[in-house]
């Protein structure tokens, strides 16, 4: 039986956020640094294959890691934390969880987050 979907609120994703981040950035560098190795010269097929398939398990790890942060990965660098309304989402090149988007209009929705002052106002 599947487990119940995580619904994250606003402090809860903020918490893990800096975590999910750090790992997804190393990730991201790792299989950056072999894709510009690919892109600079011309490698023997099966070299050029090794370094391919090196990315792919790179990115294969990373989504399931993400996964074990009961977040949804939806697209190569591309995290989604629902908040039962719609998604907070961040991807790779953000410096903090800014966006968010509802369930409908997806990532070419994306607002930035309404944040609640210290005085409870918007």
């Amino acid at each position: 039986m599947l487990a119940p979907k995580k619904i994250w609120t606003l402090d809860e994703a903020l918490e893990v956020f800096p975590r999910i981040k750090e790992i997804t950035e190393d990730f991201y560098k790792r299989s950056n640094s072999i894709s510009k190795l690919l892109a600079e010269k011309i490698y023997p097929e099966n070299e050029m294959e090794k370094m391919e398939d090196e990315i792919h398990e790179l990115v294969r790890v990373w989504n399931f890691t993400m996964l074990e942060f009961e977040v949804d990965v939806k697209g190569i660098w591309l995290v989604d934390f629902d908040n039962g309304r719609g998604y907070y989402c961040w991807k790779i090149g953000e410096e903090d969880l800014l966006y968010e988007h509802s369930y409908d209009e997806g990532f070419a929705g994306r607002k930035l987050i309404k944040r609640k002052k210290q005085n409870g106002d918007y």
